[in-house]
């Protein structure tokens, strides 16, 4: 009989790191791909092209409306010229945000994957970390962005109806209206929470009461311990970077913009001889802007920790 030899998960090609450090290409392309999905600032906001010189000029609140009224044009006349306007001229500074990856010879000596593994993921996290607080820094000093504040801690449980306090937030987003008093048509699509607001979510009987009995009883969040997609027809975000006792809704791509004076890359490995490593640097500068700051709304409570 011939004897089987016994197969283990760890059997096939092995990965080194001197297979890593041969294409120079690897390492930035794997960071890239790592993070390009996961900013904030991308997933809600407008692109809006590049940053000549690190600067974006823009109008905040533009009125959607032009100031002149549509009228009632008689056979041959002329067609009205309508007056526009603009909002407040404003600017936005691009930033750079910054880290390396480092593969040292001792890395290789000892094909230590593991290592440059978390080295990758680390600056992955911090780069993305650093661009949605970046977001969120811009949406909470904007002092022309609805707010509204609920007694005690924000959803925390039988504090507060949740559904009433979305439904606020919607409805101040959606009956904004501009200087001439017309409603700005606005429609709230979005809602970005912490951590805890999460978890207050999916442990509050008020709010999942309407989950009881019926064909939906499985839907309800404290079975299912997860958040639906949409709440209340809202796209769900769950950010760790939004302050405890905070709660953003807004109009995804009409709240604001980013603009890349250096869009996100990695460049090349290269040698740092002096160090004994080889290094790829992760890049971006961009200028984060609220422009439409009536199609965001943030609902703030008095937590002091989660």
């Amino acid at each position: 009989m011939v004897a089987l030899p016994n197969i283990s998960v760890q059997d096939g090609p092995l990965v080194t790191v001197n297979e890593w450090l041969k294409d120079p290409l690897r390492v930035p392309i794997y960071l890239v791909d790592m993070m390009k999905q996961g900013f904030l600032a991308d997933a809600v906001l407008r692109t809006a092209g590049s940053a000549p010189a690190g600067v974006v000029r823009y109008y905040e609140t533009n009125p959607l409306f032009a100031d002149s009224a549509v009228l009632n044009r008689a056979e041959f006349a002329e067609v009205p010229v309508a007056r526009t306007s603009l909002g407040q001229p404003n600017v936005a500074y691009s930033v750079e945000k910054s880290l390396a990856v480092v593969i040292s010879d001792e890395d290789v000596r000892r094909s230590d994957i593991d290592k440059l593994q978390i080295r990758m993921t680390q600056v992955k996290n911090s780069i993305i970390r650093a661009w949605d607080d970046v977001f969120v820094q811009a949406v909470l000093t904007n002092a022309n962005v609805l707010t509204a504040g609920v007694g005690g801690g924000l959803w925390s449980v039988g504090t507060t109806d949740i559904r009433n306090d979305i439904l606020m937030a919607m409805k101040a987003i959606e009956t904004a209206k501009d200087t001439q008093g017309s409603i700005l048509g606005y429609v709230c699509d979005t809602m970005i929470i912490g951590q805890t607001a999460k978890f207050d979510i999916l442990k509050s009987s008020q709010f999942n009461q309407e989950y009881y009995g019926g064909d939906i009883a499985d839907e309800n969040l404290r079975y299912t311990g997860k958040l639906p997609q949409k709440i209340m027809g809202l796209n769900v975000l769950v950010s760790p970077r939004v302050p405890l006792g905070t709660a953003i809704f807004l109009q995804r791509g009409a709240s604001g913009f980013i603009a890349d004076e250096l869009p996100l890359q990695a460049t090349p490995l290269y040698r740092d001889e002096p160090r004994k490593v080889s290094r790829s640097d992760v890049q971006r500068a961009s200028a984060v802007g609220i422009d439409q700051p009536k199609s965001v709304f943030v609902l703030t409570g008095t937590e002091t920790s989660p």
